[in-house]
């Protein structure tokens, strides 16, 4: 229920506007000046418009706040953090509450809302607009000159965001006028920092920062850390990297120098809720990933070893025995597999594997195929950029640079790639694992 709450202003200007008339009439009558006539109308006009703008905007915060009200608590804040986060609405602040199990607190002799976590205080202020932009060029006007909308596309979703009441940003994306790529990396381009294209299907990031910081809070703040860059600072994608505070609370909640790239706010959610919702085949792959000390020949019988070696001098692997010896597929999985020919299509249905693990298997195969039989015979399988280009996780360019740098040191290798973000740390680990087992099952079988 809404409560009508009368503001010093409204009673001023109330007041203000009755002296207005009351002189007015005494001058009509008695002096009968125009001029003083004039003056007290001027004066009269523009109380009236403080009244009627006032009271559209105590009605806006009014409903903002009753909307919201089963999560809001009345009370007064003597003293917070000193580290403070920005937030630029109510709504916001109301959902970064509910992912910290908090209450959000009003202040009505502040004029402020708060949220007080332990280690900051997140306040949405009426009537502040956090600036988007630290320089003064707009995006309608950066996207015109980049020639990615025209004026009238503009206009029109302009017409659009004032009657919606959206962003602008919004605007255009519901109108079709840009993708969200194009948005977030404009205004990437406006704040002068780089932009990281997240790959939800491929991109694994480090969780070491769990144990700093929350998924929940993560996706309030909504950063998404990348990893450590030769430099030493922390790379962060952050989804909202204008907004007041935020590289300093990152900085203050990781422990460590940041270094913010913008992203996408759907795709850091999206992989945030990935990391969140992880089912148990797939956290048995990363702890297979972690502590992988059963070798691949010692997973499998030795009817499926021979069974396997025969397949792979022809040319192919044997998909089912191969994920059973990496250990990436739990036993019990492959053999509920209805139709071997069909097994990763049916464990990707189940969610047992996940697509980067089909894309680098997949192409694993191809590349065996590829092999005459003579190397076959040599036992002597694909090297780590051979899989990683194949699959389409870096360029010809790149393979040729870190192979110039590395001179055929894997250790170097591996180094170069994870430390200068070219195929996310998890990838990596996969195919190391992937080309680890066939090379263990080809040179080192287990002797029965």
């Amino acid at each position: 229920m809404k409560k009508n709450s009368v503001r010093p202003i409204h009673i001023i200007a109330v007041i203000l506007v009755l002296i207005a008339s009351a002189v007015w009439t005494y001058n009509g009558i008695i002096t009968e000046t125009i001029t003083v006539s004039y003056i007290v109308d001027a004066v009269m006009l523009i109380l009236i418009l403080i009244l009627i703008l006032g009271n559209k905007d105590k009605t806006k915060r009014s409903v903002d706040h009753d909307n919201y009200m089963n999560w809001i608590t009345e009370g007064s804040i003597t003293d917070y953090n000193k580290l403070t986060v920005s937030i630029s609405d109510l709504e916001d602040l109301v959902n970064l509450a509910v992912d910290l199990g908090k209450r959000v607190i009003h202040d009505i002799k502040l004029g402020k809302y708060f949220v007080l976590a332990e280690d900051m205080t997140y306040i949405y202020t009426p009537g502040l607009t956090i600036p988007l932009l630290n320089s003064k060029q707009q995006l309608g006007k950066l996207l015109i000159d980049r020639g990615t909308i025209t004026q009238g596309q503009l206009d029109t979703a302009l017409f659009y965001q004032k009657r919606i009441g959206c962003k602008l940003g919004e605007a255009l994306m519901a109108l079709s006028f840009i993708d969200e790529t194009v948005l977030y990396s404009s205004l990437a381009a406006q704040q002068r920092i780089d932009y990281y294209e997240l790959d939800t299907q491929k991109e694994v990031t480090d969780t070491s920062w769990l144990a700093k910081m929350s998924v929940n809070k993560a996706q309030a703040l909504q950063a998404l850390p990348l990893g450590f860059r030769e430099d030493g600072k922390r790379a962060v994608a952050c989804g909202e990297t204008a907004k007041a505070g935020i590289e300093i609370a990152l900085q203050e909640i990781l422990g460590s120098e940041i270094y913010v790239v913008a992203a996408s706010p759907s795709c850091i959610y999206e992989i945030l809720e990935k990391i969140k919702n992880r089912d148990k085949p797939l956290r048995k792959f990363a702890e297979i990933l972690q502590n992988h000390k059963v070798e691949a020949c010692e997973r499998i019988s030795e009817m499926e070893w021979e069974q396997f070696i025969s397949v792979y001098n022809n040319g192919k692997i044997d998909v089912n025995i191969f994920l059973k010896a990496t250990g990436i597929v739990d036993p019990v999985f492959i053999a509920q597999v209805p139709d071997n020919n069909a097994s990763i299509n049916w464990l990707i249905g189940k969610n047992v594997i996940n697509g980067q693990i089909v894309n680098l298997m997949t192409t694993l195969n191809k590349l065996i195929h590829k092999q005459d039989r003579e190397t076959r015979q040599s036992k002597l399988i694909p090297d780590l950029l051979d899989l990683l280009e194949e699959s389409y996780y870096i360029t010809g360019e790149t393979a040729d640079w870190v192979y110039e740098k590395s001179e055929e040191q894997d250790e170097l290798t591996i180094q170069l790639l994870k430390n200068n973000y070219c195929v996310a740390e998890e990838t990596i680990d996969c195919a190391l694992l992937m080309l680890g087992s066939l090379n263990n099952l080809l040179n080192k079988p287990k002797i029965f």
